[in-house]
C-alpha cells in the first residue's frame, strides 16, 4: 500500500483545479526535512520557491512499532498522527492548527462516500472504514474485505499487513487535509517570496493510541511512532515562464500581491464529567457550560465543535479519532450580543440540519447511529449487536456564519464581541458512556489576507 506517484499524478493535470496554464507544466519536487527533533517529535521543511504551490503537495511518512498487529485507525488513517501543522512565510504565521485530522473528518466524510474513501483515499492516508448493511434489519457491521473484519464468532481480526513491520506501507498526507485547504481554491505563488522562506512545521503526537489500534488487543502509548528520519515533502508546482515570473516580481515594487484565504485554528475548552445512569435509571441532572471564544474583530465563516474523549481512553478501530456524543443536547449561541437562534436547539434532527449547513448542505455519509447521540439512538434505533463500537462515535456540531457572496469565499460575520456558546447535555450511559469528561475543541474558520511585497510578507485578519 505504498504511494505510487505515477498513478497519483496522471499526466500532471489533476494536482490543480486552475486549468489556466499550459498543460503538463507541473513540476514535482521531493524535499527532505530541513530540521528533525526526536525530543519534540517534530520536523520542518523549507518549501521550494518555484512556481505556484498546489493543493496536492503532500508528506510521505512511515511508522515504526515495537510490537505486532498495529494498524492505523479506520477513520483518518495516518492523518491522526499529526498533532500540529504550522506554516510560516517570512517569519509570519500563515496557518497554525492543532489536531487537523479531527477538523477534516466532517469534510472528508461529507464530500465522499465510504466506498470512495476506501477505494481511493485508503491508498494514501490509510483510512478504510467500509461498512456492510443487513437489508433484513438495517444493522451495520464492518465489511469483511477491509483492513480488519469480524470472525464468525464475532471477534475482530486483522486482514492486511501491519504498519510497523519490515514491509510497512508509506502514507501520503496532503497539505489540503492538514489545514491548508485554502490551496484548493487557488495555488500559492511561492516564486514571489524571493529572499523570504516558506517553512512548514509538522509536530506528531507522542501517544500512539491517538491514531493506531490492535485488532483484538491493546495498543500502548509508545508502541508506535513516526519514522522522523524518512519523512519527505513531495510538493507540486505549476511552472510559469521565466519572463512571466520576472514581470510579476518587478510589479511587487509598486503594489504587493494579495492572496485571500480562510484559515482555521483551534480553541481549546473542557467539558467536565456529568452524571450517568444511577441504579439503572437515566441521569436527571444536566451538565451545563458556557464557553466564550475571543474572536473579536475577525471575520468568522464557520465554527466546528468536537467532543474529543480524553487521550488514551479508547482501544477501538477509531483509536481517538472521534467526537463522542454527550447525550440529549441543549444548544444556544450568542454572537454580537444577540441570540443566534430564536430558542435553544434541543431536537437532534434540527442540530443535524444546522450541521449540514456548516457542511454546505452535505450530510455525513455515516449511519445515523454513528453520528447522532442521546436516547434516540440508544432506545429507538435498531443497532448492530456485533458492531456497537460505532454507536455515537462521530457526533459533531457546526455553525455557518456566512452572510453574503462577496469575495472569493463569500462574506463571513465580523465579530464585535466574543462568541458565547451555551451547551448542556443530559447523559444516557446505555451501551455508550456519554457522561465522561471531554476535551471541547472549537475549530474557528476566519478570513485572512496574505500580502507579498518586494521581500516583505504580511499576514492580516
Amino acid at each position: 500500500m505504498s504511494v505510487d506517484l505515477n498513478n497519483y499524478f496522471k499526466l500532471g493535470l489533476d494536482s490543480t483545479n486552475q486549468a489556466t496554464q499550459q498543460a503538463g507544466l507541473i513540476n514535482t519536487i521531493r524535499t527532505p526535512a530541513d530540521t528533525t527533533s526526536a525530543a519534540l517529535n517534530r520536523v520542518t521543511f523549507k518549501v521550494p520557491k518555484t512556481g505556484m504551490l498546489t493543493a496536492d503537495s503532500h508528506f510521505n511518512i512511515r511508522f515504526t512499532s515495537t510490537g505486532t498487529g498495529h494498524n492505523v485507525n479506520l477513520i483518518t488513517g495516518a492523518l491522526g498522527a499529526v498533532k500540529r501543522m504550522r506554516i510560516t512565510m517570512g517569519n509570519k504565521v500563515l496557518t497554525d492548527i492543532e489536531r487537523p485530522s479531527l477538523h477534516i473528518i466532517p469534510h472528508l466524510y461529507s464530500r465522499n462516500t465510504l466506498t470512495q474513501l476506501s477505494d481511493y483515499h485508503k491508498h494514501f492516508i490509510g483510512c478504510n472504514y467500509l461498512l456492510n448493511t443487513d437489508f433484513g434489519n438495517g444493522t451495520n457491521t464492518l465489511n469483511p474485505y477491509g483492513s480488519v473484519a469480524f470472525t464468525a464468532a464475532g471477534a475482530l481480526y486483522q486482514r492486511q499487513g501491519e504498519i510497523g513491520n519490515g514491509g510497512a506501507p508509506t502514507y501520503s498526507l496532503p497539505l489540503r487535509l492538514l489545514g491548508a485547504d485554502f490551496l484548493n481554491a487557488a495555488s500559492m505563488p511561492v516564486f514571489l517570496l524571493q529572499n523570504q522562506e516558506m517553512i512548514i512545521e509538522l509536530e506528531f503526537t507522542n501517544d500512539a493510541r491517538d491514531y493506531v489500534f490492535i485488532a483484538g488487543g491493546t495498543a500502548g502509548a509508545t508502541s508506535t511512532s513516526v519514522d522522523l528520519n524518512n519523512i519527505e515533502l513531495v510538493s507540486t508546482h505549476i511552472m510559469l515562464p521565466d519572463e512571466v515570473e520576472q514581470q510579476q516580481i518587478m510589479s511587487l515594487r509598486n503594489q504587493p500581491a494579495q492572496y485571500p484565504l480562510v484559515d482555521t485554528y483551534l480553541i481549546r475548552g473542557v467539558l467536565p464529567a456529568g452524571t450517568g445512569n444511577q441504579a439503572g435509571n437515566p441521569a436527571t441532572e444536566r451538565r451545563s457550560e458556557l464557553y466564550r471564544l475571543n474572536v473579536q474583530n475577525r471575520e468568522v465563516h464557520k465554527m466546528l465543535c468536537v467532543f474529543k474523549p480524553l487521550d488514551g481512553t479508547d482501544q477501538s478501530v477509531f483509536a481517538n479519532q472521534r467526537s463522542l456524543a454527550c447525550g440529549d443536547e441543549n444548544i444556544q449561541l450568542k454572537i454580537n450580543g444577540l441570540n443566534y437562534f430564536e430558542r435553544p436547539l434541543t431536537n437532534s434532527a434540527i442540530i443535524y440540519q444546522v450541521f449540514k449547513d456548516y457542511l454546505d448542505g452535505m450530510g455525513l455519509k455515516f449511519p445515523i447511529e454513528t453520528c447522532t447521540g442521546g436516547s434516540f439512538v440508544s432506545k429507538d434505533q435498531v443497532t448492530s449487536s456485533q458492531f456497537e463500537t460505532a454507536l455515537k462515535q462521530q457526533h459533531y456540531v457546526g455553525f455557518d456564519f456566512k452572510n453574503g457572496n462577496q469575495g472569493v469565499f463569500g462574506a463571513g460575520t465580523i465579530m464585535k464581541n466574543a462568541i458565547e456558546f451555551e451547551y448542556s447535555s443530559l447523559s444516557d450511559d446505555d451501551r455508550v458512556v456519554e457522561s465522561g469528561a471531554r476535551d471541547m475543541f472549537f475549530y474557528v474558520s476566519v478570513s485572512k489576507m496574505l500580502n507579498i511585497g518586494n521581500n516583505v510578507v504580511n499576514v492580516s485578519f
